[in-house]
């Protein structure tokens, strides 16, 4: 009789503890598999510079050339729960904004570019962030969801300068440079999910980078904030804000480039989980 109580009482809880587990309020907290696709709208502010053979130089503003707008770029997520705490994550989101000014500049230098007088500056810049992390859910319950965890900001820098005019008093002169870098960061993010009723989720990471280790130097702050509505069990649409706060020097072949910019804009995004 007791065996046979103890039995009924040790399934009872494991079927309750199974039924838990993917029972949430919200099918966010329980998906294996989940795709994100959509927009992005980031706008860089800030100054990049580069510099040869460690010579000094002014760093450029975005404000000045005109890159610091905001233009469509494509947003792409993924994550794969592959046990009930353990997830894989990988996203892509981007910058990429051309401009071009005329103005008097009293000196600009940007690599082979030395340059002063009233000048036409065409600019590129270019930035792709490709974040691949692993997380660990150290509190999961039917309504909310708590990890940490780390990976890599594998971010690449595309950065164009040509600059045409009176260069240095010589009429119909040009001066080009380029700057194509990838620069991979590890980081460490803490991540959140709350389900607020069976169809609307809000959910957010923060990661940090802040070490230097072979070419690379500095810091990297991001945060990412989402509020999502299922359509279905299976489909949904959500939006969301980035934002990236990034002071990076690059140090490659006598050569080193310095970014201290702020990555920052809404996403949008539809979603389908399985």
């Amino acid at each position: 009789m007791k065996l046979r109580l103890f039995a009924l009482l040790f399934g009872s809880a494991l079927s309750c503890s199974v039924h838990a587990a993917g029972d949430s309020l919200n099918p966010v907290l329980d998906d294996k598999f989940t795709l994100k696709l959509g927009a992005s709208w980031l706008k860089a502010d800030g100054t990049f510079s580069s510099t040869k053979d460690g010579e000094s130089t002014d760093k450029i503003s975005t404000g000045d050339l005109g890159v610091d707008d905001s233009d469509t770029n494509a947003y792409f997520g993924a994550r794969w729960r592959f046990t009930e705490r353990w997830r894989l994550m990988f996203s892509y989101f981007g910058q990429d904004t051309k401009s071009t000014v005329r103005e008097d500049f009293d000196d600009l230098e940007f690599g082979d570019i030395e340059a002063s007088g009233f000048l036409a500056v065409d600019t590129r810049l270019q930035t792709d962030f490709y974040v691949v992390q692993a997380g660990y859910s150290f509190l999961k319950n039917e309504r909310a969801e708590l990890g940490i965890g780390g990976g890599l900001h594998i971010v690449d820098f595309d950065t164009k300068l040509k600059v045409s005019g009176g260069i240095n008093d010589v009429s119909g002169s040009v001066q080009t440079d380029d700057v194509d870098i990838t620069a991979p960061l590890p980081n460490i993010l803490g991540y959140g999910a709350y389900a607020i009723t069976p169809k609307l989720s809000v959910d957010g990471a923060v990661g940090w980078f802040g070490l230097d280790y072979g070419d690379y130097s500095g810091n990297l702050v991001t945060l990412v904030a989402n509020i999502e509505y299922r359509l279905t069990d299976h489909f949904g649409v959500g939006v969301g804000y980035n934002y990236v706060d990034m002071d990076l020097d690059i140090e490659k072949s006598k050569r080193t480039d310095s970014y201290d910019l702020d990555y920052k804009g809404p996403v949008a995004y539809v979603t389908a989980s399985f």
